[in-house]
């Protein structure tokens, strides 16, 4: 499920991602994670969800979502 939209999905059509040590990564193997659709990636309330997940702050969030996008796209 996208923690966005909070629509289901089959997994192979989500972007897995991960909080470790206060930075945003790809998922590791290991530890909690969360889900991203691909519609909600350029959404602009991701980044203060992702602060709230993380516990980071929000532009914090922003810049890391910026570079995440980039190994997406």
């Amino acid at each position: 499920m996208c923690i966005l939209c909070r629509k289901r999905f089959a997994q192979k059509d989500l972007i897995r991602l991960q909080c470790k040590n206060g930075e945003l990564i790809n998922f590791s193997g290991s530890g909690r994670s969360f889900y991203l659709c691909k519609d909600c990636i350029k959404d602009k309330k991701l980044s203060k969800k992702v602060s709230y997940f993380c516990k980071i702050s929000k532009e914090k969030a922003e810049k890391q979502i910026e570079l995440l996008l980039k190994e997406f796209t």
